[in-house]
């Protein structure tokens, strides 16, 4: 069977209002707390080790890095998701080596575990940003999806960038791609398919395996997070973005039918792992960096 990796994104409530433009003045996240609890939980009942996308900021707050610690005293793979959550394609080159270089330093520090994987916020990522990753000494991001659109900002085909692949010229770094979800405009995780319908997420996975590549499992905070308080939604749409329309039970019982759904199919392990596996079976050499860099171009597909 192939393999497949289980990532979460630590996206709590100050990053979704925030990423949207809204204010958040709250000193605690119930999204993240209420999320990294029921996810530890949710693991440990599935016997599953994640990857958990962790942001500088996060192992700051006192609240937050006791349950990260605990994430790492569980066995989970530690990655960053940046410094602060910004958008790497709205920021100048100095701020980018900030997101990128000092998340990592500040998630070693913390934690006292090697940080060598990262996830843009958003999925938006450039080539430039790939390029400063790969100076950093990160050894795999996980920010691209096969799109014509990342295609075109990362002048790379897209049949290229649905498979792993090392995007940097000189650089052994790996890009472990997002899941294919073409034809349909939407990625498949499970945070989409608990808004749209269990029916994506089972068409996605049918579809998908079909081409026998590894699969990114990803889950976001709000997949298990309890509904925020009333007084604390801008209107509908937060209601959607933090999945505060589901109780914390219902979507618990829907992710774990499609956890189930890929342990039938997949071979579940930590992404660091799942690469070295990669490279022992990659033949030939699966480099397909580009001569031509092309800084700051855009490539963008949804949150997280």
């Amino acid at each position: 069977m192939p393999t497949a990796t289980v990532h979460v994104d630590l996206d709590g409530a100050q990053d979704i209002f925030e990423g949207h433009g809204w204010d958040y003045s709250h000193s605690d996240d119930p999204v993240f707390e209420t999320g990294m609890r029921h996810f530890l939980d949710f693991f440990a009942s599935n016997r599953v080790t994640a990857t958990f996308f962790v942001t500088g900021r996060s192992v700051r707050d006192k609240r937050k890095r006791p349950l990260i610690e605990e994430a790492v005293r569980a066995g989970h793979e530690i990655a960053s998701h940046s410094l602060t959550h910004r958008y790497l394609t709205r920021i100048d080159t100095t701020a980018k080596r900030q997101e990128l270089g000092e998340s990592r330093d500040v998630l070693e520090q913390a934690l006292g575990v090697p940080v060598v994987g990262f996830r843009a916020p958003g999925y938006r990522i450039d080539r430039e940003s790939l390029e400063l990753l790969a100076e950093f000494g990160y050894a795999w991001d996980s920010s691209v999806f096969p799109t014509a659109k990342y295609a075109a900002a990362l002048e790379t085909p897209v049949d290229v960038l649905a498979a792993p692949h090392e995007p940097v010229a000189g650089s052994p770094m790996v890009e472990w791609p997002m899941p294919d979800h073409r034809p349909f405009p939407l990625p498949f995780n499970p945070s989409y398919a608990l808004i749209l319908g269990d029916w994506l997420f089972r068409r996605g996975i049918k579809r998908y395996r079909a081409n026998g590549r590894p699969l990114t499992l990803l889950f976001h905070l709000i997949d298990l997070a309890a509904p925020l308080p009333s007084g604390r939604l801008r209107g509908l749409s937060s209601r959607i973005f933090t999945l505060s329309t589901l109780a914390a039970e219902s979507k618990r019982v829907r992710c774990q039918a499609m956890l189930e759904l890929v342990k039938a199919q997949y071979r579940i392990m930590l992404t660091g792992q799942a690469i070295a596996e990669w490279r022992r079976n990659a033949i030939p050499a699966t480099s397909t960096a580009q001569s031509r860099p092309a800084h700051g171009a855009e490539a963008r597909a949804g949150g997280g």
